[in-house]
């Protein structure tokens, strides 16, 4: 009895053992690379995700998690460069738009064939703007991503 509560477990939770687990997401997002005084200011003063997304670049994500995410790009973006990112999502009772600034932790080149993009970057965030467009309030990511502990409270 007890190996199968175990086996059950498992697949509720997956492989997963990262402390921030990842929710497999695919979502348009528009990004932009950050001059070095322009993530400065963002980072330390004030963050205008608009401003900054004037000019931008089309993507997706693959995954996204309470601190980062994983993206599609098709340019060569530096590790430890900053970016800023815009993206709309939108889970079972959730819709929120939102704004970062992240920091480029990982890049690798896309091995898929079939994609139409050439690169898979992870970002890391570091200041998030994020607005509930269901009930015009501020959500924390965490709320948002939150998705164990909601489906553990319907039970």
């Amino acid at each position: 009895m007890d190996e199968e509560k175990n086996e059950g477990e498992l697949l509720i939770q997956g492989n997963e053992k990262r402390e921030y687990p990842r929710v497999p997401m695919k979502v348009a997002v528009k990004y932009r690379i950050l001059e070095s005084e322009e993530a400065e200011t963002a980072l330390t003063k004030y963050f205008d995700a608009d401003k900054l997304l004037n000019d931008f670049q089309k993507s997706e994500t693959i995954d996204v998690s309470k601190t980062g995410l994983l993206m599609f790009v098709n340019e060569e973006v530096p590790v430890k460069s900053f970016i800023v990112v815009s993206m709309y999502i939108s889970v079972p009772g959730i819709s929120c738009s939102c704004k970062a600034i992240a920091q480029v932790v990982r890049r690798v080149k896309n091995e898929d064939t079939g994609s139409n993009f050439n690169y898979k970057i992870a970002v890391k965030f570091f200041k998030i703007l994020h607005q509930n467009l269901k009930n015009y309030r501020f959500l924390k990511l965490e709320q948002l991503l939150d998705i164990k502990d909601k489906f553990s409270q319907e039970d």
